[in-house]
């Protein structure tokens, strides 16, 4: 069984951003849900979609703001985390 086009769109932009969807993109793609590959393609452009893959790259090299818990030093490698964002 096909799911309803709200629910969909709700699987969609969890999968691919991480977050759901507003209102007023529910009620857009609700009402023309053939335009489904449109919707992909703008999820996907969209910078929510690289921060949601970058996760996982910036797990693996144990990316962190600060140098630990116990001194909590600002650490200046905002540019490697944006760097991996913006390579998504």
């Amino acid at each position: 069984q096909q799911a309803k086009p709200h629910d969909l769109l709700r699987r969609l932009s969890l999968d691919l951003t991480g977050l759901p969807p507003s209102p007023t993109e529910v009620a857009a793609f609700t009402a023309s849900p053939e335009h489904y590959s449109e919707k992909v393609e703008a999820l996907l452009a969209s910078p929510r979609y690289g921060e949601r893959m970058a996760v996982p790259w910036l797990d693996v090299v144990r990316y962190a703001d600060t140098v630990g818990f116990h001194g909590d030093q600002n650490a200046n490698v905002f540019s490697y985390r944006d760097y991996v964002i913006n390579s998504c």
